[in-house]
This record gives structure tokens, sequence and C-alpha cells, in this order.
């Protein structure tokens, strides 16, 4: 058994202070400013208010805090200064977006320069201080870092991991059906411990890509829960828990320990739960100002040493729309504005916010988004109506409606100008990148339309519509949440008209996400536009690939069969469950290499298929960040399966 550095064992990864720093960013990653940067060389081992409480007696020794090995932090550009607020604002249900920005941490981590890769050369150990991999791919063993404390103190060990595992999403009263974060292909994992730093997580079967589920937001889990806080709130270990519950005002104990538990998501709602956050909460979402300070027990440091975080808090203010958002941005009041999905940093508001770039002392952050679409567009190929269903199956006829649309003017006209056409395809920076399946069929050439609607439906009545294989006109419906994206009506209107002037009818509908949902889960939709997920994060987005579940908007049956078993929807053509069959093979696969050839086999088939029509790719996004907030990487990935900015060490951040 070989592993990487000639170990025994496949994979064995080690984070010590040596082995255990996180790699440097590659070149395009450096400082938010292009000022000369101050860092505080006299900074010493902690920041100067915790040595005052060190001093008083209210807290041990630094070197008591940290654990044995603690994990090393490579700053983006150099080793930063103790202090600052980090200002910034938030939505009152935006949860996942306080885990994203302060609380990724995972027992292992997407290191910052992430390209959806398969293997584990883009995984890093976190929490965990190393892991090994069993050669037939179904034990992952865990080594946690000795010494390692909560936020009050109280250390962290593998019983933590275990009842995270075992007594809340193994708790069948909590989960009836356990979630995606504890399954391997479908089946539970087994939690095996060893000692109070060592265990580990047991398939069913090989997992190629269980190490990218625990790097993944779902891998929260494993490390959120302390269980020393949250016994007294579980039945299992307090049998008054359900009288705690009520004397609270909740009806069960479930519903309290949802809330005291942060479970899942919803983190932000309790300031008194321990984390292993690099802050811990003073107020929560229920507050008009979220507060965070610094955590005492943070378990990272600098190259020097020094306990991180840098900055001494974290303030949020909860409003309630972007708009209000927008007008602290413009008057200078947020540190940084970076997160997993746009609030208001969007093209049109980009001139806005440049002019007042210079008077309130802040930049731009480039952008790569995970999403390698602003709209694609899923003609529903499994539709109740045979008709319909014929004529949306009908390659020849996708095909000359991707060259009826003239994205270029859709770009000018409703992005900026700032974007580039793309079809529903793996991007530049992605590891599984294909230039003919990126481009195929985006030239706007209405001859060319024509050509492949004629092959389809060459006959036309006398408003010029086509006529189907029925002798009906073509005619159906395209539905769309404008919540979702506000471009989303004006493109809708200019593709209406370009397929109207290739015989095609197409009315444009508009709704809430709720009927959206419900139309396309009934499979009642003609076809509907959705955002081009699946852009750097295939693997963990492939839906646009290959029809996985019932998420796959252009043929929601055939994912319900797939995810059913069989027991539900319709068995899908044989070049789809060909797909199927190698997206299983993908993680049941311990090669690398035979993963990467069965992911390119089963994206050629996507792009031979043409499925899904793409639109454009946005090339101008942008976060913003205050010129004396540092470490902030000049590019930076946007994201949910890379949950922004989380992988790019926020605790490294320093104000100058």
């Amino acid at each position: 058994m070989t592993g990487r550095n000639g170990l025994t064992r496949r994979r064995l990864l080690a984070s010590g202070l040596g082995l255990g720093a996180v790699a440097a960013a590659p070149a395009f990653f450096g400082c938010s400013s292009n000022e000369p940067i101050r860092s505080d060389t006299t900074k010493g081992a902690e920041a100067p208010g915790l040595a005052d409480l060190v001093e008083t007696g209210e807290l041990p020794p630094v070197d008591q805090r940290l654990p044995t090995q603690p994990l090393v932090v490579e700053p983006v550009d150099q080793a930063g200064a103790y202090g600052g607020i980090w200002r910034s604002v938030i939505g009152r249900t935006e949860y996942s977006y306080l885990y994203a920005m302060l609380g990724y941490e995972n027992l292992v981590s997407w290191t910052p320069a992430w390209t959806g890769a398969v293997g584990t050369a883009e995984i890093t150990p976190n929490v965990a201080e190393s892991y090994e991999i069993s050669d037939d791919g179904t034990e992952f063993t865990f080594r946690l870092r000795e010494g390692m404390k909560w936020s009050d103190g109280e250390p962290f060990t593998a019983r933590d991991v275990q009842f995270a595992v075992q007594d809340v999403m193994f708790d069948p009263e909590l989960f009836p059906s356990p979630g995606k974060s504890v399954l391997s292909r479908g089946n539970p994992i087994e939690f095996i411990p060893i000692d109070d730093l060592s265990f580990t997580l047991v398939t069913a079967q090989p997992d190629g890509l269980f190490l990218h589920l625990l790097a993944h937001p779902l891998g929260q889990v494993y490390t959120k829960f302390p269980r020393h806080y949250l016994e007294q709130f579980h039945p299992t270990y307090n049998p008054e828990a359900a009288q705690v519950a009520a004397d609270e005002g909740y009806e069960n104990w479930i519903d309290y320990f949802e809330k005291i538990s942060g479970l899942v998501w919803f983190t932000g709602q309790n300031a008194d739960i321990p984390t292993l956050w690099p802050w811990h909460f003073v107020t929560t979402l229920d507050s008009r100002q979220v507060k965070l300070e610094r955590n005492p027990y943070y378990w990272k440091v600098d190259p020097d040493g020094s306990q991180l975080p840098y900055i001494d808090e974290v303030t949020y203010d909860v409003l309630d729309d972007a708009e209000t958002m927008l007008s602290k941005a413009l008057n200078g009041e947020i540190s940084l504005e970076a997160g997993p999905d746009t609030r208001f940093t969007s093209p049109a508001n980009k001139p806005l916010l440049a002019n007042e770039r210079e008077a309130h002392d802040f930049d731009f952050v480039e952008v790569i988004e995970t999403r390698m679409n602003i709209m694609c567009i899923y003609l529903n190929l499994t539709h109740n109506d045979s008709v319909k269903r014929e004529i949306f199956n009908n390659l020849d006829f996708r095909i000359g409606l991707s060259h009826a649309i003239n994205r270029q003017d859709v770009i000018d006209a409703t992005m900026q100008r700032q974007g580039e056409p793309y079809q529903a395809a793996p991007l530049r920076e992605s590891a599984f990148y294909d230039e003919e399946f990126a481009t195929q069929y985006l030239e706007y050439d209405v001859d060319l339309a024509n050509q492949h609607l004629d092959k389809a439906y060459p006959e036309k009545n006398d408003d010029g519509i086509r006529l189907g294989p029925k002798g009906e006109p073509i005619s159906f419906v395209v539905e769309f949440v404008p919540d979702m994206r506000p471009e989303w009506a004006e493109q809708l209107e200019m593709i209406r008209r370009f397929w109207r002037d290739v015989g095609v009818d197409v009315t444009v509908r508009d709704m809430d996400d709720v009927l959206f949902a419900e139309r396309k889960d009934n499979n009642e939709h003609d076809a509907c536009v959705w955002h081009g997920d699946g852009g750097l994060d295939v693997l963990q987005q492939p839906k646009n690939y290959v029809v996985q579940d019932a998420g796959s908007y252009y043929a929601v049956p055939w994912g319900m069969w797939n995810s059913t078993g069989g027991a539900e929807g319709e068995e899908p053509p044989e070049t789809t469950r060909r797909q199927l069959q190698l997206l299983k093979d993908i993680s049941a696969s311990i090669d690398e290499a035979e993963q990467e050839r069965l992911a390119r086999e089963m994206l050629t088939i996507a792009k031979e298929q043409f499925h899904v029509i793409g639109i454009a790719r946005e090339t101008a996004k942008y976060f913003m960040a205050k010129n004396d907030f540092h470490n902030v990487p000049r590019q930076m990935i946007q994201g949910w399966t890379y949950p922004t900015p989380g992988p790019t060490r926020p605790e490294q951040y320093y104000i100058a």
C-alpha cells in the first residue's frame, strides 16, 4: 500500500506545522490593494486583547489554548496585524452566508484554487490533522488535533463527531431519512471510534468521491455539534429534554434542538453554542446587527506561530433588501462583499460602485463563478403531450433553436455588454473543459437555423409558423421565476422574437418559485429556464449534463426513475442510462485516471445529445473590498459548492 510521499496506505495526508500548512494560492491570488502593506512584525503569539485576559487570569496562556499541532495558514500576501472590525451586511434568512463567510471548518476543505477535479489534489486536511483512505476505498480514517478546543475551552474530540453522526444525523426523530451528508452512494455510512482523537467512517462500497462530500458544505455537520453542550437538549442523554423544550415555549424537543443547535443550515440563531469558527456569536440574526468576536481557542496560526484570526470582530447589519445593502456599499460602510451568490454586486450596479471607489477607499475583486451560464433553456423531453415530446426530442429542432439566438445582442442589451456566448458546458477554468462542447451551435445564423429546423419540420402555416408532426402549429410556453434574475424577462422576450423569426411560436410566462417548482415536479411545463449550475462543480452539480434526479428540469421523470431505483418516473433512453451508469462508476472507482476518463465520457454524451440550450457566461462578476482590508485574493471563485469565500481562509484577512 503506497501513498503520496511514499507513506504506507494510500493518499495519507498530514497537517502539522510542516505538512499542515495550507498551500499558497496560485499567482493570480494577491492583495486587494495596490498600496504597500504594513505588517506588524511585533504582533506576538496572540491578539493584545487576549493577552490582557491571560494577564488577569481570565484565560489560560495561548500555548494551552492551541492544539499541539495547530493548522498553519499561509497568508495570501503576508502575515497580518491584529485588530479591527470586519463590517458587512446580511439578510435575515441568509444563514448559509454566515457559514460560507466565517464558518467553513469541515474535517477537510477545498484548496483556494479549485477546479472541481477528481481525486484529492484539491482537498486538504482542516479540522482533521490527517486522514487515510484504505486501499479498497471503503474506510476513511481521521486523526484530530490533540489539544484542540471549542470556543468555550472544552476539548474537541472524536466523541463530538460521533455525537454528530449517531445522535444527530441518524436520529430518526430529527431526520426520518438520513441526509446526504451521511450517505455514501445512497447508503448510510458507519462511524467506528478508535480513540479520543481517531475514528473511521466506513462506506458500504468503495467511494471515490466521499472526501468531496466532506469538503462540500454538506460536510459541515461532522464538526458543528458540540456534544458537551447539546446533550442537555437531547433525550438520549437528558430524559427531561422535552420539558426543557416546553419551558422555552417549544412543542417538542425536536423543534428546540433544531433552533439551539443550528441544525444543518440554521447557523446564527443561538449565540451560546460553542463553535470551531474563527469568531463566535455575541448576537444573532434575530438582532438588528449580528456581532461575532474572536474565538480565543481558535486552532490555526500564521507562519510566525501567531494565533489567528487577525481581525477582532465581525459585524453584520441585518437588512431586508439588496438596495439597502447597495446604499451601505456606496457609502463605504462594507469592508468586504464576497459570498456564494450575488446580492448587489450586479453588472448594472458596477458603474455606481466604481464612481464611489476613490471617495470611499474600496476596489473590486475579480470573480470566477462556478455557474457556467446566466440562463439555460430546458425543453421538456418527457412532456405528457406526445406531440410536444416528439418535437422537443428532435435534435435538429434544438440545434436550430440554438442557432436562431443572437447571443451577442442578448449580452449587449441585458448584460452591460459583459458576457460571452456559452453553451451549458464546463467552464474554461474547469478540469473538464471541452472547447467543442462550450462553443457548439453558438453561431447566430438564421439560414443555418432554418436548415436544421427544415430537416425537422419544414411545413409552415400562413402566419409562417412551422407545423409539427400532426400538422398543428408549433407553439409552447417557456416558464421562469422573475425574482431569480432580473435579466431573464428581457432575455426571454428577445429569444421569443428570435424564435418567431424562424417559425416557432413561443409564449413567455412568469410565476412565483412555488408554482414553478410544483409544475416542474409534476412534469407539467413545456419549457423553463434556470441558472447554469455545474461550470466548475461538474461532479457535484451534474444536473445539466445527466438526469440524476428530479432536479434536472429537462426530463424530471427520468430523474425520478433513477433516484427511486425505477419505482417511480420513466425509464430513460439508452444514452441517458449509460450516463447514469458512468456517474455511478465514477463514485465506485478509486483510480483517479479512471474517474476522469469516465467523467469525460459522460460529458461527451451530454455534448452529443445537446439536451440543454445555453445562452451566455457572465464575465464581469465582481466583489468589493476596502483598500485597508488585506490578504483578499485579487481573483476569487464564487459558488455554493465552493462556499465563497471560506476556502480562501478568512481568518487570515486583516485590516491595516
